[in-house]
C-alpha cells in the first residue's frame, strides 16, 4: 500500500465531482482516463483492474489514488458485477512557495479500512453531488477533506505493518519498469527477501494470477506489439519474448489471443484501425484511412479532401480517453509526440518514426505500408511520380530550361524575417527539384539539404539575395503573409527572379502539404503555373 502523505499544508484539496461507475459481470472491460487526481474506491462485487500496463484485484474496500493522464481498464468477474465510485479532485496551491501542480509520491493503491466509514463518506458526497445549494457546495468540500484525513490516517503506517506484500509490490513494478523476459519465480521471491510459496500467495492476492500467468502475459503482450510493429520473424519474436521453442510460442500466443501469429498479424492488418497523430497523409495516399488523425496540423490538402471526410480530428495534443473510445489496433507518432510514447502505448501498440530530412516521402511510405500489409504501395506510387514527372518535364521543354534553378522561401513577420525550404519538407520542394529537376542554389543546398535540416528559419530579409539572388524562378509559400509586405522592398525588386517574372506565389491548400498524392497534383499544378506565365510574357 502507499503511504498517503499529502501536502496539506500548501494546497487545497477541491471537489471536481463524483460518479458511480457499475461493470457488469462478465461483461467487456471499460477504459477511464483521469485528468485531474482521481480517488477509485470498489463498493460492491469483485473483478480486475489494469493500470499504467499493471493488473490489479478489485474487490470491497479496494481504493487507488490514481495520478492525472492515468488510464485505467476495469472489468468485472464473470460471476459478480462490480461498482465503483470515482471521484476526481483539483488541488490549488496556497502556498507562495508550492509548485503550482501537485506531486507527491503516494499515488496506488491505499488502504480503505474501516471500509463501513470510507464508503460511507463516499455515499454521502455522492448522495448530494448535484445539488445547486451554495451551502451543501460548500460541505461537499469540506467533506472531501475529511475523507482525505481518514484515508490519509488510515496509511500513514501501512507500509510498516505489511512488509512482504510492499516487496512483492515493488517486484512486480519492476517488472513492468525492465525487461520482463528473463525473469523467474526463484528470483523474484530472493528480491523480495521471501520464500517461493509466500511469494507465489502474495503476489496472486495482488494481481489475482500466479508469477508464471502474469509473466507470460507480459511476454505474451510484448510480442503482440513486435508482430505488429517490426518486420522481424515469428521465430525472432518468440526468442526476443523468452520463448526458446516457437511451435511453444505459437501454441501460448493462440490460447491466449484466439488466433495464431500469423493469423493475428493477418486478420489484424487487414481491417487495422489507425490512429495517426503524424504520416495520416501517407495513409491516404497508400489506400488506407485512419479513424482518427490530426488534421488540426496535417489535414487540409487541396488533394486529399474527399479522403478526409469521416476522419476524427483528435487535434494536436490529444487525450487519452479520445483516442481509447476511437479503439485503435496502431498509433503512428513522430517525435513531436515521443515523451507520449509509453502513454499511447497503453492504448495501443505505437510506432515512432522519427523525423530525418534524409529520407524521402517514398521511404516513409515504404516503412508504414510494411506495418499495414501494403508492401508494394510506395514503389507503386514512386514509379507514378517518376513517369509523371518525366511527363511534366516534356511539356515545359522550351519553357523551362534544363539548366534553371530556383529557391523556396516563407515570408515571416510582416516581410522583416523568411524562411528556406529543401527538397524534402514540404511547400513544393519535392515536384520542383525532384520532379521538374530544377537547380537548387548552393547556400540553399548547403544550408537546407546537406545539413539534413531541410528548412533553415528566421533569416532577416537582407540575407534574401544570399539565398535567392542567383535563382531563376523564386516560389513563395504563402502561409499567411505571401508577398503582401515585400513586394514593393529594394530587397524584393532586386532579385532576377522578380525582375524577369520568374517570381510565383504558391497558396497552401495547394502546395504546404507533403503526400504522395499532394505532390502528385502539385506537380501538375507548377506545369500550368509554369506554362500560362510564359503564354503571359510571349504576349
Amino acid at each position: 500500500m502507499s503511504r498517503l502523505s499529502l501536502p496539506f499544508r500548501s494546497f487545497l484539496f477541491t471537489l471536481d465531482n463524483i460518479s458511480e461507475i457499475a461493470f457488469d459481470a462478465a461483461g467487456k472491460p471499460d477504459r477511464l482516463h483521469t485528468d485531474t487526481p482521481v480517488l477509485m474506491l470498489a463498493v460492491q462485487g469483485r473483478g480486475t483492474a489494469v493500470i499504467d500496463g499493471r493488473r490489479h484485484r478489485l474487490g470491497k474496500g479496494s481504493c487507488f489514488l490514481l495520478p492525472p493522464r492515468t488510464l485505467l481498464e476495469a472489468s468485472a468477474d464473470t460471476d459478480s458485477p462490480l461498482r465503483v465510485y470515482w471521484l476526481a479532485f483539483q488541488a490549488a496551491p496556497v502556498d507562495a512557495g508550492a509548485n503550482g501542480e501537485l506531486s507527491f509520491s503516494s499515488y496506488g493503491e491505499l488502504n480503505a479500512q474501516p471500509i463501513a466509514k470510507l464508503a460511507g463518506m463516499f455515499d454521502e458526497l455522492y448522495r448530494v453531488r448535484s445539488s445547486r445549494d451554495e451551502l451543501i457546495q460548500f460541505r461537499q468540500h469540506i467533506r472531501l477533506q475529511e475523507l482525505l484525513y481518514e484515508l490519509a490516517r488510515s496509511n500513514y503506517a501501512q507500509n510498516d505493518r505489511h512488509p512482504s506484500k510492499e516487496a512483492v509490490r515493488r517486484t512486480i513494478d519492476g517488472l513492468h519498469r525492465l525487461n520482463a523476459v528473463a525473469a523467474n519465480v526463484e528470483d523474484l521471491a530472493k528480491q523480495a527477501n521471501i520464500g517461493k510459496r509466500q511469494y507465489t500467495h502474495l503476489f496472486k492476492q495482488l494481481t489475482g494470477k500466479s508469477p508464471v500467468d502474469y509473466i507470460t502475459d507480459l511476454r505474451l503482450n510484448w510480442a503482440k506489439k513486435e508482430l505488429l510493429t517490426s518486420n522481424e520473424s515469428i521465430q525472432q519474436i518468440a526468442q526476443g519474448a523468452g520463448f526458446k521453442d516457437v511451435y511453444y510460442f505459437s501454441r501460448r500466443f493462440k490460447q491466449w489471443v484466439g488466433q495464431s501469429p500469423k493469423q493475428y498479424v493477418s486478420h489484424t492488418r487487414q481491417g487495422i484501425r489507425v490512429v495517426a497523430l503524424y504520416y495520416a497523409n501517407v495513409l491516404l495516399s497508400i489506400g488506407v484511412k485512419p479513424i482518427g488523425a490530426n488534421l488540426t496540423w496535417w489535414g487540409g490538402s487541396a488533394f486529399l479532401r474527399e479522403q478526409e471526410q469521416d476522419i476524427v480530428d483528435i487535434g494536436i495534443e490529444p487525450s487519452l480517453e479520445a483516442l481509447s473510445r476511437l479503439k485503435p489496433d496502431l498509433i503512428l507518432i513522430n517525435d513531436y509526440h515521443n515523451a507520449d510514447y509509453a502513454l499511447l502505448s497503453q492504448i495501443a501498440p505505437t510506432v515512432m518514426l522519427p523525423y530525418e530530412g534524409g529520407r524521402s516521402i517514398y521511404e516513409d511510405a515504404r516503412l508504414i505500408g510494411k506495418l499495414i500489409n501494403k508492401p508494394q504501395a510506395s514503389e507503386e506510387l514512386q514509379l507514378r511520380f517518376e513517369r509523371l514527372a518525366a511527363e511534366a518535364r516534356e511539356k515545359l521543354t522550351g519553357i523551362v530550361s534544363r539548366q534553371a534553378t530556383a529557391a523556396i522561401v516563407r515570408f515571416e513577420q510582416e516581410g522583416r524575417r523568411f524562411t528556406v525550404f529543401g527538397d524534402n519538407y514540404g511547400r513544393g520542394g519535392w515536384p520542383i527539384y525532384r520532379g521538374l529537376r530544377l537547380g537548387i542554389p548552393e547556400p540553399v543546398r548547403r544550408c537546407a539539404i546537406d545539413s539534413g535540416l531541410q528548412i533553415v528559419q528566421d533569416l532577416p530579409i537582407d540575407e534574401l539575395p544570399t539565398y535567392a539572388g542567383s535563382a531563376d524562378y523564386l516560389f513563395v509559400a504563402d502561409e499567411g503573409e505571401g508577398i503582401e509586405h515585400v513586394r514593393n522592398s529594394p530587397v524584393w525588386l532586386s532579385l532576377p527572379a522578380v525582375t524577369q517574372g520568374r517570381a510565383h506565389v504558391l497558396d497552401q491548400a495547394n502546395f504546404s502539404y507533403f503526400d504522395p498524392i499532394s505532390i502528385e497534383g502539385q506537380l501538375g499544378l507548377l506545369v500550368q503555373l509554369l506554362s500560362e506565365r510564359q503564354k503571359q510574357s510571349a504576349s
